[in-house]
This record gives structure tokens, C-alpha cells and sequence, in this order.
């Protein structure tokens, strides 16, 4: 299994390319304008693995599949458009129905076979993905689906998703609904509104990063190669072995904050960014960024002090987005940001309902999600597991540190064994 986690990819082969469209053509001239809270991630993708047994999924055929799309991109057909820029440089989406690509791939592992392998992010092999811009910004996807099959019969879905279309649950609400379009249901979807924008601290947010112009092939710029390691853990271990007063999510980030504070020194990270659900958003369940992007800065060592402190410094995160979405729109919004990697970033996905997507009334196995295009400065993504009482926890940081990183782990009990 050591193998797989090194050469996933390598069992994984074959690329048959299609496009997947509407079922009705979308009105002409419709378009889909992004908000600044919108433009302020269109640097990032979201990576999205869901994983079913061969008892679900074997006789699921390709047509079944597409047949499903084809009745839930008529429901959101912008995502199936292509960006264009107004005169100003401010980019929109034409709603012109061209499509997602889709891939068709096999593996030569058993779904059990693959699933053995504790490191999690070993799913994004099973991603294809292509950022905006190639081949270019007007033919260029915003989602890729891959659907590969393993040697068992079971199913693998993976999707890139552009996040400027929308936040984590917004992925999921969309991956929801194909799973109930493909049961047979009439599916809709709501209208995107607007995030309630809470009141402008009046300050420059912490949270976001402006970076040097990508012009019309959207990737992040990197200084660092960066490397990515996931592990699993209970709700009940995190409570009882790390007492706080915090929810698990607060003390899971505060001791891996503590663990990075003591991997990197003297420069260790005295702010952070904290990215949530919005509890109103995920009552909408629209298509949108709607997510809670907070701030927190200390003003003492992290790496020093008692976890605590650094969970009661977390439970006070400022709300950042009314500043963002401001930003986003600055200059027309045709300037370039990243915010996952900005600062050190911690990201709570364990609300999202991804084992929702339930194929045959069964759910998923497995759901992966992580971040593409992730700052030198590192993200930790928190996901729920098939087994509601654990949690995934995906650390992205530069290369170089995360040995460092992965011992102190071991040392404070969150991990057994650095793999």
C-alpha cells in the first residue's frame, strides 16, 4: 500500500474525453456576474473525491451518469458556461451551454484495496483537473468530472470545481442534487442571492493577499513546492485528549497552529485565517461564496502558549468578508488575490453534507476535499468521515517544513506514527 500512496496515479489509466451539456438551451444573452467575494477566490479550486461501493455502483453506466447532468445543468446552467470580460477587464459568464468535460478512467485496485491507504489525499488522482485559461479563458471549463472505475465495480467521482463559482457547499448542494436527479427526482435549484453582508470593521483585511497579474490563465502564484498529508481521528479524541473550551473544530486548529508555530521558530504564524460555513448560507443552499472568512491575530508566541488561549483567540475570529467582497470589486475587479495560503489557513468542511449524495439510497464510502492553488503560507482542511463521529484533517504546507510539522504532530498524541 506504501505503493499506492507514492504512484497512485500509476494504477489509475485510460482518458476517454467528453462534453456534458444542458438538456434545454439557456435563453440567448443570459449571463452570471460574480461578486467581489466571488473574484476574490478565482485563484482557487476545490478537489472533490466521492467514493461508492461496487454493490452501489456497479450496474451505474456512463448514460446514467450523464443522463443525470443533463437534467441538473439545465436547473444551474451558468457553471456550464464560459467567462468573457466586460470592456472594463471585469470578468462575467456567458451562459452559452458549452459544457463540462467529463473523463472516463480505470483503476486496477478494488475500492477496499484503495480506501486501506490512510493518507486521504492519495483521492487526487482520481481528479483531472485544468485551471481557467486553457486552452483559453473564453473555451475553458469551470468544472471537470471524472468518473473512474475500479476493477470491483465500484465508482469514483472525482470534480474540479472552480471556486469563484461558488464555496464547498455549494459543490456539494450541486453534487446533491445530480444524486437525486439520478434517483429519478425533479430537481430544483434556488436562485443565488447574496451573502448578508455583516458590518465593515472599517479594517484592511488580514485574510486576503494581493498577488502580481495572472491575466487570463488563473493559477496562484507559488514561490514553494508545496506537499500535502492527511489523518484521521475521532471527535471523542480530540475532546478528551486535548480538553478546551471550544468546539472540536477550534481545538483541532488550535493545536495544529501550536504544532506549525513550533515547526517554524521564530517565524511562526501570529495570524491566522479561519474559514467557516455561514450558517444562513447553508440554509439558502444556493449556488455562491457564501462562506465566513474570519481573522485572528495574537500577540503572543503560539508556539509558548497553553492551548487554551489560542482556542479562546480563534472562538473571537473577526469576520472579514465585507472587507473581501470590497476588495474583489476594487478596480472593477480585475485584479488578482488569493486567500487560502495567504495566511496560515484553517477550514471547516466537517458542516458540509457531503455523504448526502446518496446513489441507490447508499452513501458514499468515502468523500475527499481539499484546495487547489493553496499560498506558501499552508491550509488545514477538516472533513467529515463516513463515520460521522470522525474527522479528516488534510495539512498543505510547503514542502520543506512538513516533516517538521508531521513530528510535532506525533509529540503532542494527535498522530500516531509519521508516515
Amino acid at each position: 500500500m506504501g505503493q499506492l500512496q507514492e504512484e497512485g496515479s500509476g494504477l489509475v489509466h485510460g482518458f476517454l474525453l467528453s462534453t456534458v451539456s444542458a438538456s434545454r438551451p439557456t435563453e440567448i444573452g443570459t449571463t452570471h456576474e460574480p461578486t467581489g467575494l466571488d473574484l476574490a477566490m478565482k485563484l482557487h479550486y476545490l478537489k472533490a473525491v466521492y467514493i461508492y461501493s461496487a454493490e452501489t455502483a456497479r450496474d451505474l453506466t456512463e448514460t446514467h451518469v450523464k443522463e443525470a447532468l443533463f437534467a441538473l445543468f439545465e436547473q444551474i446552467s451558468w457553471i456550464i458556461g464560459r467567462f468573457r470580460r466586460h470592456d472594463s477587464g471585469r470578468p462575467y459568464i456567458k451562459c452559452n451551454d458549452c459544457g463540462t468535460r467529463f473523463v472516463e478512467r480505470h483503476c486496477d485496485l478494488t475500492v477496499e484495496e484503495w480506501l486501506r491507504v490512510p493518507d486521504r489525499s492519495v483521492d487526487e488522482s482520481l481528479v483531472y483537473h485544468q485551471p481557467v485559461g486553457v486552452p483559453e479563458l473564453a473555451y475553458s471549463p469551470l468544472v471537470y468530472i471524472q468518473m473512474t472505475r475500479f476493477s470491483c465495480g465500484g465508482l469514483a467521482f472525482g470534480l474540479s470545481w472552480a471556486h469563484i463559482m461558488g464555496d464547498p457547499f455549494s459543490l456539494s448542494q450541486v453534487f446533491n442534487l445530480w444524486a437525486r436527479a439520478l434517483a429519478g427526482e425533479k430537481i430544483h435549484f434556488p436562485k443565488t442571492s447574496g451573502f448578508p453582508n455583516p458590518n465593515s470593521t472599517g479594517k484592511e483585511p488580514d485574510s486576503i493577499k494581493r498577488v502580481e497579474p495572472v491575466g487570463d490563465l488563473w493559477v496562484a502564484p507559488s514561490n514553494k513546492k508545496m506537499a500535502t498529508y492527511s489523518f484521521s481521528l475521532t471527535v471523542h479524541e480530540i475532546q478528551s485528549h486535548f480538553p478546551a473550551n471550544g468546539d472540536e473544530f477550534e481545538i483541532l486548529s488550535g493545536i495544529i497552529w501550536k504544532c506549525i508555530a513550533k515547526a517554524r521558530g521564530e517565524s511562526e504564524p501570529v495570524t491566522i485565517t479561519i474559514i467557516r460555513s455561514d450558517p444562513n448560507g447553508l440554509k439558502s443552499r444556493a449556488v455562491r461564496n457564501s462562506q465566513i472568512i474570519s481573522s485572528v491575530h495574537v500577540d503572543f508566541s503560539v508556539a509558548e502558549a497553553n492551548l487554551e488561549e489560542i482556542v479562546k483567540s480563534i472562538g473571537e475570529a473577526i469576520d472579514e468578508r465585507s472587507g473581501i467582497d470590497a476588495i474583489g470589486e476594487s478596480e472593477d475587479g480585475v485584479l488578482d488575490f488569493i486567500v487560502y495560503g495567504a495566511k496560515l489557513t484553517f477550514v471547516d468542511m466537517s458542516e458540509v453534507d457531503f455523504y448526502e449524495a446518496k446513489v441507490r439510497e447508499a452513501s458514499p464510502k468515502s468523500v475527499y476535499c481539499n484546495v487547489q492553488g493553496i499560498g506558501d503560507n499552508g491550509a488545514v482542511v477538516v472533513l467529515p468521515a463516513a463515520n460521522g463521529e470522525e474527522r479528516v484533517v488534510t495539512v498543505t504546507l510547503p514542502e520543506k517544513e512538513m516533516e517538521k510539522v508531521k513530528w510535532e504532530l506525533k509529540k503532542c498524541g494527535l498522530i500516531t506514527a509519521v508516515s
